[in-house]
């Protein structure tokens, strides 16, 4: 396969940038990464993170990296951190080395983050999602583009990067790790996927991730529709609802609940809920709470009250609040509020504001549904009030009406 032209075809369909960011283990697959969209002429930054896993190692890894970099003559950013031993170690490192790569974007105002998951990575990708129950999404598996996320080598098989890397004579390292069968990726690497042999599960895969593809696009029209039309005030009409075929249903669900984290027994087990659930009953899924009342199911947010973010006073020094940085510049005064009148919170019943721009006051759940913010994120966006408790600016999403002269002066920036 020609490597090249193979990345471009896939970047093709991603929108056209020159700065990136490039992950680097230091590994076959994310050195030809770096060295394929450094010979397509993209300004490419170097980032590598040393999660000190392996001792020498690990450390062995870090200085090789940066020498490539060196050797190249593209940027580098390199860290060292300690990953928590709590829970999953593997899931604790790779959402630390997002957030570090996300933050190294941010740092070099790069256009995305290059990744180098390529098809063998999607085929154990999407048959460890079949064998976890997942639905569509999960058949899909990775795709090219995620937000900030791209992956240029996803249709490139491990075998043609190794050919790659010899071809240009390129040296990487090798993390022994990804030959223990005790975990679950590799298991699928090592022994599942060569037993079912691969040719023949690759094309299997293919195929999978188009059809699934395919019936996605179409149900996810379906369920936008019916979700104009009858998903109202946090609320519709149960009867409605199991009027539909169940793959509609599913996907209503999926959009109301947010597709992350969220497998096929669980909307299964939603569904005979709402198919067969009396009146005052409730079921809790994620992060939401909904409950049948007569012939409507109510959605709600749980909140609980040991995790929920407190109102807080926003600082000249910046404030965490969740995953927000809020920050008030020191001449803020100059724009006809004092710093000690601010204060950020989260959205509660019946809140309303006056949108700048707009002729009289909105309510704040009818501007989220406008805004097509997703039900299970309205309780995470800062609500920036005066002391009188009203609202100023909802996130970085609205400024209201007379606080125009703020843009400049409040910062309010997610960590994500």
């Amino acid at each position: 396969m020609d490597i090249i032209n193979s990345t471009k075809s896939v970047l093709s369909k991603i929108p056209s940038f020159r700065r990136v960011v490039v992950g680097v283990s230091g590994g076959a697959d994310s050195v030809v990464l770096a060295h394929v969209l450094n010979e397509l002429g993209y300004d490419i930054t170097i980032a590598h993170l040393n999660h000190k896993l392996r001792g020498r190692e690990s450390d062995g890894d870090e200085l090789y990296v940066m020498n490539l970099a060196k050797m190249w003559g593209v940027g580098y950013v390199g860290e060292r951190i300690n990953i928590p031993r709590e829970g999953n170690l593997e899931n604790n490192a790779r959402n630390i080395r997002y957030e570090f790569l996300e933050k190294v974007r941010q740092e070099c105002e790069a256009d995305y983050i290059a990744v180098a998951h390529h098809f063998d990575d999607q085929i154990e990708t999407v048959l460890m999602h079949m064998a976890r129950g997942a639905g569509l999404r999960g058949r899909i598996g990775m795709r090219p583009l995620s937000d900030k996320l791209i992956r240029p080598l996803l249709e490139v098989r491990r075998k043609d990067i190794e050919e790659y890397a010899k071809e240009k004579n390129l040296s990487f390292r090798t993390d022994k790790s990804n030959f223990d069968t005790n975990l679950e990726r590799c298991f699928w690497r090592q022994t599942a996927i060569p037993a079912l042999g691969y040719d023949d599960i690759a094309e299997e895969v293919r195929e999978t991730i188009k059809e699934a593809g395919e019936k996605l696009e179409v149900l996810l029209k379906k369920a936008e529709r019916w979700i104009f039309i009858n998903f109202s005030e946090n609320k519709f009409n149960k009867e409605h609802f199991n009027m539909l075929p169940n793959d509609v249903k599913s996907e209503v669900l999926i959009q109301i609940l947010g597709p992350n984290d969220l497998y096929e027994a669980s909307i299964n087990r939603l569904i005979e809920f709402l198919q067969d659930g009396q009146s005052g009953r409730m079921v809790k899924v994620k992060n939401l709470v909904f409950s049948i009342e007569h012939s409507n199911v109510l959605v709600r947010q749980y909140i609980d009250a040991s995790i929920g973010l407190p109102k807080a006073q926003i600082t000249t020094n910046g404030i965490k609040w969740g995953k927000w940085i809020i920050k008030a510049n020191s001449n803020i005064s100059d724009c006809g509020i004092q710093i000690s009148d601010l204060y950020v919170r989260q959205w509660k019943a019946g809140d309303k504001f006056r949108p700048s721009g707009m002729n009289g006051t909105k309510k704040l759940q009818d501007f989220f549904v406008d805004s097509k913010i997703p039900l299970h994120l309205r309780m995470q966006i800062p609500i920036i009030v005066n002391e009188k408790d009203d609202i100023i600016s909802v996130g970085d999403l609205r400024i209201a009406d007379g606080y125009e002269n703020l843009k400049h002066s409040l910062l309010i920036k997610s960590e994500e």
